[in-house]
């Protein structure tokens, strides 16, 4: 690993955990910086709702600021004038500048990503511009930040492997150009090179021996907190940490939530930044160390207590819970600072917490108590002990039994297995409905993902309970590439009592893939959807599409296999329902010919998808507002492909969201 020479900061390590979490000093130009660290992001020269003397009573010493919107306002000709950031926004401390590279691949509109740099049109007045990794040094250099970020190439988490690749292979050559502009006009500031990557382990690793073996100051791990899950931002970064210089500064950006801070530190992360503190106390929400609170409820109405007993901020010193309610419950913009002020001290605290414990040898035990304290609840299902291939039987909170997969961690119906499927798939579909009304043809139901059998049990037993009123026989066809979560499930009838009527249902699938009854019918495909589909015969009324997330299922997600999904979808009153709502996901269904919508809540999602071959099936379709927001979200694409002009060129003349002349 190449040392730099003549580094304007210097990092010393005053102690280590077994677990790698480690306490430091960064010596910078403008005072030691205490690690671990939590940056407040100052993306125009501020921090939302607060004075910059705020943010120094907080604790805090150093803040992030964004090349990109600065560069775009007030521009590098006021900073070149007034002598950079420090005395313009009246800071005497530590900034370190953002590249610019995240807003710019999320740029809504025109945009161009070549060799050269990334092309793009200013939103304040249409001018064009090119953003290298030249012209963002030069920018920093105006602002004249302590730490500059090489320009970086960040696509979406749930891109394929080939996309991540040629990104992170971009990023390596962009970096190289970073540093030698920096190093042809020395400044005095420090340069820290960005390691991609995505959500492969091989690539993380390949980056990371790639720019350690460049003298670069420190480095950050980039492409995370982007839409990934939060087991694969700890796995990913407890990959990535060890792989970076014992003597250097490691950044994780844009990251987190208390939460996430400790599990990152655990894992040998030095830095931190994240828009949490002010944005999370704009949505009236308080971070304390038995968790979060959300000031707005009624039972704080009457509360004299501080927002924190244990916090020494201004909010809690000298203001009482009801106070803070009624400001907030009022719009009162004084109730969002007082939040803002508290959730950064809280971060400022519980950095400074996490640094004495490493240093005094009591890091697992404070560990162990942190994740306790702060963890969401929801996010704690319990083993029972019953397991059988890689699934295990869980308790999730709300005390049903689920099913989870041992290895990424992902749980089956997390509300539970009988409320989701039938509120999902069952009400929300209208089963009942349609098996009232008299067809020569079966209604034929494509599950899509068996897991543990809740959502294809759920519809026979809406069937079997119809009795006479049912008027239409009832086909199920359920995909599956693994049976041992079915299996599983039958097993454990105490956690799974619905399958048990179904029992003999049940092992019939298991035994020879076939069971038919009294005007019903079930059969399993086994094996890689993408190939079992093609056994389907003809068109299906109803899609069950539950397969496990995009993150640990990708090949179940693609515009392509959608389609595959499309084409055995009825053209005439066909519809597909899915927990997902995540703007991936509605952009796949999109491009693979469907109409889409907004689907019922089911308790952990405000809000799930709906699919359908015809506008007039969706009782509530994606409109000119989800069209906005999708122009401004940094992840434009569908699953593991790219956001391209040829996509946004295909979602804006879909049908849906072309107003007839």
């Amino acid at each position: 690993m190449a040392p730099p020479t003549n580094s304007p900061i210097r990092f010393e390590v005053l102690g280590t955990a077994p677990s790698g979490a480690r306490a430091g000093r960064l010596h910078t130009r403008r005072g030691v910086l205490e690690t671990p660290a939590f940056m407040p992001v100052a993306t125009h020269a501020h921090v939302r709702f607060l004075t910059m003397d705020d943010v120094a009573d907080s604790g805090a010493r150093f803040c992030l600021a964004n090349t990109y919107h600065l560069l775009l306002r007030p521009g590098v000709e006021l900073f070149q004038r007034t002598g950079g950031i420090h005395p313009f926004m009246q800071w005497p401390h530590g900034v370190l500048t953002d590249s610019g590279g995240f807003q710019i691949f999320s740029l809504p509109g025109e945009r161009e990503i070549t060799e050269a740099g990334a092309r793009f049109r200013s939103p304040y007045d249409n001018h064009r511009h090119l953003l290298s990794p030249e012209s963002s040094i030069a920018t920093q250099n105006a602002i004249g930040s302590d730490i500059m970020m090489v320009l970086d190439v960040c696509p979406p988490s749930t891109s394929s492997e080939a996309v991540t690749r040629e990104a992170m292979e971009r990023t390596h050559r962009w970096a190289l150009r970073s540093l030698a502009a920096r190093d042809a006009a020395p400044t005095g500031q420090a340069l820290f090179a960005i390691v991609q990557g995505g959500v492969f382990q091989a690539m993380r690793s390949e980056s990371a021996q790639f720019l350690t073996e460049h003298p670069f100051d420190g480095f950050a791990i980039g492409g995370l907190a982007v839409g990934e899950s939060r087991d694969l931002l700890y796995s990913m970064t407890g990959h990535t940490a060890p792989r970076l210089p014992v003597d250097r500064p490691r950044y994780l950006m844009g990251v987190g939530t208390p939460i996430d801070l400790v599990e990152c530190v655990h894992r040998g992360i030095d830095m931190f930044d994240c828009i949490i503190p002010p944005k999370m106390a704009q949505q009236g929400y308080a971070y304390t160390f038995e968790g979060q609170l959300r000031i707005s409820k009624h039972e704080y109405r009457f509360d004299d207590s501080p927002i924190d007993a244990t916090c020494d901020c201004i909010a809690c010193t000298r203001y009482s819970r009801a106070y803070v309610r009624h400001l907030t419950q009022g719009g009162h913009h004084l109730g969002t600072r007082l939040l803002a002020v508290h959730n950064l001290r809280h971060f400022q605290v519980l950095t400074r917490r996490m640094r004495e414990a490493i240093i005094t040898g009591r890091w697992d035990a404070e560990y162990k108590e942190l994740v306790e304290r702060l963890a969401p609840k929801t996010k704690r299902p319990k083993p029972t002990g019953q397991k059988h291939g890689a699934f295990e039987v869980v308790t999730t909170r709300g005390g049903t039994h689920a099913v989870r997969h041992a290895e990424h961690g992902e749980v089956m119906h997390p509300v539970g297995p009988w409320e989701e499927a039938n509120r999902l798939y069952v009400e929300q579909t209208k089963l009942e409905q349609r098996l009232s009304v008299f067809r020569d043809e079966p209604l034929r139901i494509l599950d899509v993902g068996l897991g543990a059998g809740a959502n294809a049990v759920a519809a026979l037993t809406k069937a079997q309970a119809m009795g006479q009123l049912r008027k239409r026989e009832l086909e199920i066809i359920s995909l599956e590439s693994d049976l041992a979560a079915f299996e599983l499930a039958l097993a454990a009838p105490d956690g799974f009592p619905f399958l048990q009527p179904w029992k003999t249902a049940c092992e019939a699938l298991l035994h020879t893939g076939h069971w038919e009854g009294p005007g019903i019918t079930w059969r399993a495909l086994v094996g890689d959807a993408r190939e079992t589909i093609d056994g389907v015969p003809g068109w299906c009324d109803l899609i069950f599409f539950d397969p496990f997330s995009p993150e640990a299922n990708p090949t179940l997600w693609t515009v392509d296999f959608m389609r595959s999904v499309r084409g055995h979808t009825n053209d005439e009153g066909g519809l597909l329902v899915t927990y997902s709502s995540a703007t991936p996901t509605r952009v796949s269904f999109l491009l693979a010919g469907f109409f889409v919508g907004q689907g019922v809540s089911t308790g952990t999602r405000t809000e799930t998808t709906n699919a359908a071959t015809q506008v007039e099936n969706l009782e509530t379709p994606l409109g000119a507002r989800w069209l906005e927001r999708w122009k401004r979200s940094s992840a434009r694409g569908p699953h593991g492909q790219p956001f391209s002009e040829e996509v946004e060129r295909h979602v804006l003349e879909h049908p849906q969201f072309v107003v007839p002349c």
